[in-house]
């Protein structure tokens, strides 16, 4: 008796330790919830990998190439932006900065999305609560390459579970019905076989694909209840016409999701889930449920995407609220840009700078200036522009265009390709873009810089007047002075300088028109500490030269 009461005690003390810690755990992700919203995200571990599976597996027509994402750290830009609560939020804001081009529509549900978290703290918190419940467990990255391929994930000889089941139910009457020794014996018998087949078979081969086909039917549970609760708020009316197709999925399919949530210890969730396996209903289900995927995949996926757009909306306008100066884009249909106090949003108290640029553009400076940082900044405000509808500025007008790069060039030991070679190659992709029917954004830096000097001027001005006469708008960072005579071929002048102390240089990274006319290579060399003899012969050196 003693015994007995000591299990029971057991037993429900870990019962109530277990209900606390998965209170305790919801309520820290209440507060995270409340408190991150308009705070810049923190550093986490960057899956790229699985946050890129919906941009690589359903595609789209890309107008940010992986050269140019690479060239100005998108990656860092991205986690920047990212505060979303979901894996199709992260997966969708990803893609959507790669396609960096939206409708005028979309422009304005975004803008709808955006007011609608701003205009009420409460409502956007709990609508954040909802988007949460999807979570982000590394398999639901992976759920639009599943459902694209979810016919090879079918179990065959299904017959098998569904005798098995049947023969649960007729054990399990015989035993109520005769109640002997034999019936009764037969139950524990057909138990036996039917635990050992769940856990030999679902736990053991295709646990892994009942997981993913939980949280995939899970979605179309919460996305019913986004559009549920906010149908009048009008900020995902596209789910409405898309969910009626799955009104025949069995309410219970997230229950698939039980042996993921079995790590938070609840002991009830361990013990429905093995008399559920018992009755072959994690295999049967999960068949069910495939069976919808395969006659609706499409329709799921544009599910996915709206569910994945609203949580990057929340995302887009946590970014907003977290920046010191942000803007809209207004666009034009001239060949300009127009930027006012822009800067780049990973730089915290940055310089600002302003530029109207009604031509193409070169741009000089000495090592350190600021030239790089402030064409990057360009570029990723004009890719910002046309994906989320934000730009780290006062005011940005600019026209829809396709951006391109060549910066961070490196040699490609594996193809044999030399600095030179990669070089080449990136601005040949530029070339080969140019076309009449849509305008291209292309910022190069250091132009040619892999070659010796006469060849780098002549190539580089060959290429510059080549570009000034097609569909494009060029911003060209440099240091050669010679390329600041191309004025009478459209390429507007414009520098950045430093000011020299007696141990030091000054920069203000603030952009001025003109041509620079200082260098500072040798200066940085004496105050860096070099030997005073490489100083003194890099004076005469250079005064050979003038």
């Amino acid at each position: 008796m003693e015994a007995a009461i000591l299990v029971v005690i057991m037993i429900a003390g870990f019962t109530y330790s277990a209900i606390k810690t998965k209170e305790s755990w919801k309520n820290r992700c209440k507060r995270t919830l409340k408190e991150k919203y308009g705070k810049e995200p923190e550093k986490k571990e960057f899956k790229r990998e699985l946050i890129r599976n919906y941009l690589d597996t359903v595609g789209g027509t890309q107008q940010v190439d992986e050269v140019t994402w690479n060239d100005l750290n998108m990656d860092d830009v991205y986690q920047r932006i990212n505060n979303c609560d979901s894996t199709m939020g992260e997966e969708i804001l990803y893609a959507k900065l790669h396609y960096a081009k939206q409708t005028k529509d979309e422009e304005e549900l975004l803008e709808k999305r955006i007011a609608f978290c701003e205009a009420d703290d409460e409502k956007r918190y709990h609508l954040e609560e909802t988007l949460s419940k999807l979570g982000k467990r590394d398999e639901a990255y992976y759920i639009p390459s599943f459902i694209q391929t979810v016919e090879d994930f079918a179990i065959s000889n299904l017959w098998v579970y569904q005798m098995l089941r049947i023969l649960l139910v007729v054990v399990v009457v015989a035993a109520v019905v005769f109640h002997n020794i034999y019936a009764l014996s037969a139950l524990v018998v057909v138990f036996l076989v039917n635990l050992s087949v769940y856990i030999f078979t679902v736990r053991l081969k295709f646990d892994q694909e009942i997981h993913m086909m939980g949280t995939a039917a899970y979605l179309i549970t919460v996305a019913r209840e986004l559009e549920q609760e906010y149908r009048k708020d009008k900020i995902c009316e596209e789910l409405a016409p898309l969910l009626p197709v799955f009104d025949k999925m069995d309410k219970k399919a997230f229950l698939l999701n039980i042996q993921s949530r079995n790590a938070m210890g609840d002991v009830f969730e361990m013990l429905q889930d093995f008399l559920l396996g018992v009755t072959q209903w994690h295999i049967l289900t999960y068949m069910k449920v495939l069976n919808q995927f395969m006659d609706n995949q499409d329709v799921y996926l544009k599910i996915y995407r709206v569910v994945g757009e609203l949580d990057a909306a929340v995302s887009t306008g946590s970014f907003r609220k977290s920046l010191p100066l942000v803007t809209v884009p207004e666009y034009e249909e001239a060949k300009q840009l127009e930027m006012e106090e822009i800067y780049h949003p990973l730089l915290h108290g940055a310089v600002t700078n302003s530029m109207e640029l009604q031509h193409n553009c070169i741009i000089t400076g000495s090592n350190a200036s600021g030239k790089s940082t402030f064409i990057k900044t360009i570029a990723v405000n004009v890719i910002l522009a046309q994906s989320i509808h934000t730009c780290t500025a006062k005011r940005m007008h600019l026209p829809h265009a396709k951006m391109l790069t060549s910066m961070a060039v490196r040699d490609d030991i594996l193809s044999g390709d030399s600095y030179f070679i990669k070089e080449i190659k990136y601005l040949k992709r530029i070339l080969d873009a140019l076309s009449e029917d849509e305008l291209v954004i292309c910022i190069i830096d250091e132009i040619l810089r892999g070659t010796n000097t006469q060849e780098r001027i002549a190539a580089s001005k060959a290429i510059m007047e080549y570009l000034a006469h097609h569909n494009c708008i060029a911003i060209v960072a440099s240091h050669d002075k010679e390329l600041t005579e191309l004025e009478k071929t459209g390429y507007d002048n414009y520098h950045f300088s430093e000011e020299f102390g007696e141990e030091d240089i000054v920069f203000d990274y603030k952009l001025q028109k003109g041509p620079a006319n200082s260098q500072n290579a040798i200066r940085l060399l004496s105050f860096t500490g070099f030997p005073e003899t490489i100083i003194e012969r890099a004076e005469n050196i250079r005064s050979e030269y003038r």
